[in-house]
């Protein structure tokens, strides 16, 4: 009776081992998925994004920030780089949009020959045009009709590329813009202008732009621009840093410059923690990846939104 009670005393500690095990594993399990905070970005805002969670990691070790893939369906934030206003999205930056051509275009000296008005942008890339320009507007445009059809106009398909947020500015649709739109990331539109050269594109700043050397791609050219002497040489002298001071300081009705930042169906406390850390003080990683800050007054305002969630 001894030897057999000891086998069941052992038997009754081994499944009680192995219950405790399961528990503790079954604990640090969801104590890990509790730590992680899933992100679905763009292409072009992934290196931005990967710094905001490098940096975020660093500081808060117990947390994980995950960029998981975009068919994802329950990630914890989502970016969108043209929401509007509400309670289901945070903007964390702004982005700025440039008219743009290949440095190789055989036509690039008539391009360069002329500042490029709102009205002259709108003729160059735009099918449906304003009939109610006067007689001044009409003058100063007439180049830009006349070169307008020299050149093709490569814009996206995408509906989340920059192509409507281009479109919108200038107050089209992106059914309006004429030309050749292709398919995929607005990276690819810079490849376009290269292959076909005597073409025109636009494009945010973070593609434009070299962000480790700071200068703008050597096969690229942005067109000169009906803006103050100063502002336009600026411009034209290609560097990423006195770019992005000038877009973040001046407002031009020729530059689109729109609000980035994330979605979510439901914020947890995670997530917005890591959403006021961008808000705050991960605002300097954004000029570091070609993107501009929000400004203070916005700063303040998403900050004070979260804080009532």
């Amino acid at each position: 009776m001894k030897v057999r009670n000891i086998v069941i005393a052992a038997i009754v500690a081994l499944f009680a081992g192995i219950n405790a095990n399961a528990a503790e594993v079954e604990a640090t399990a969801t104590s890990e998925s509790a730590s992680v905070i899933t992100v679905k970005t763009s292409k072009v805002s992934k290196e931005l994004v990967e710094a905001w969670a490098n940096a975020y990691m660093q500081q808060n070790t117990h947390v994980k920030v995950q960029i998981v893939g975009k068919n994802v369906k329950d990630a914890d934030l989502t970016f969108v780089s043209d929401a509007k206003g509400g309670d289901n999205v945070t903007f964390v930056g702004r982005y700025a949009i440039l008219p743009v051509t290949s440095s190789h275009n055989p036509l690039i000296s008539e391009l360069q020959k002329k500042d490029w008005s709102k009205n002259d942008l709108k003729k160059l890339y735009f099918s449906s045009l304003d009939e109610d320009l006067d007689d001044e507007d009409e003058a100063n445009s007439g180049k830009a009709g006349k070169l307008r059809e020299k050149f093709t106009v490569y814009s996206s398909a995408n509906s989340t590329s920059a192509s409507r947020v281009f479109a919108q500015h200038f107050g089209y649709q992106v059914s309006e813009i004429r030309g050749n739109k292709i398919s995929g990331d607005d990276l690819y539109l810079l490849n376009a202008i290269e292959e076909d050269k005597q073409s025109i594109t636009f494009n945010n700043v973070a593609y434009l732009y070299d962000t480790n050397t700071r200068t703008l791609k050597s096969d690229i050219a942005i067109l000169p621009l009906n803006l103050k002497s100063e502002q336009e040489k600026v411009l034209q002298n290609g560097n990423l840093d006195e770019t992005i001071k000038l877009l973040e300081a001046e407002k031009s009705d020729l530059i689109p410059v729109e609000n980035f930042g994330f979605t979510y169906n439901e914020l947890n406390q995670k997530a917005q923690l890591f959403l006021e850390w961008i808000v705050s003080d991960g605002q300097q990683y954004n000029n570091k990846n070609g993107f501009l800050r929000l400004a203070d007054k916005d700063v303040q305002q998403q900050l004070k939104i979260l804080a009532a969630m």
